[in-house]
């Protein structure tokens, strides 16, 4: 009775299933910098970057400004969706603005793609190949992971 009574109680703690290497991404929707809603299902055709971010975090800044030069060097064969945790989205605008950033922006103010994705740290970085499997995951970034961003894109 008392292991039944542990098992009930841990049984809604159990998570879905994470996201690995090989898989198709979970889909995600949510509002973009203008309020539109932006659905995130299908991401196979090209070389799709995501990453989970909060502007305030100097790494997850570096990845950023790397990510934009890595856009603007590769132009449409590289997509880029970068999924802001910042609670405030005028802030992030003006961040953006400051500093010249035109990826696609897409505001989790709810936090509801942590657990879809489980990501624990920021900047949590998703490299979807053309077949739109999951092909790289990065946690963190320093100048290892930038350097295996670009060793990737080639």
């Amino acid at each position: 009775m008392v292991a039944m009574a542990a098992l009930l109680a841990a049984t809604p703690c159990i998570a879905a299933e994470l996201p690995s290497l090989g898989d198709a991404p979970p889909a995600i929707t949510l509002p973009n910098l203008s309020g539109k809603t932006i659905e995130l299902t299908d991401f196979s055709g090209k070389n799709t970057i995501i990453t989970f971010f909060a502007s305030w975090s100097k790494s997850c800044q570096a990845e950023l400004i790397n990510l934009q030069e890595l856009k603007d060097e590769l132009g449409a064969s590289l997509e880029v969706y970068a999924i802001s945790f910042d609670k405030r989205s005028k802030a992030l605008a003006e961040y953006t603005e400051k500093n010249n950033l035109s990826l696609n922006f897409l505001i989790d103010k709810k936090l509801t793609s942590l657990n879809k994705y489980a990501i624990l740290i920021i900047p949590t970085t998703f490299c979807i190949n053309p077949e739109g499997k999951i092909d790289r995951i990065f946690v963190d970034y320093d100048e290892n992971v930038k350097q295996a961003l670009s060793d990737w894109l080639k």
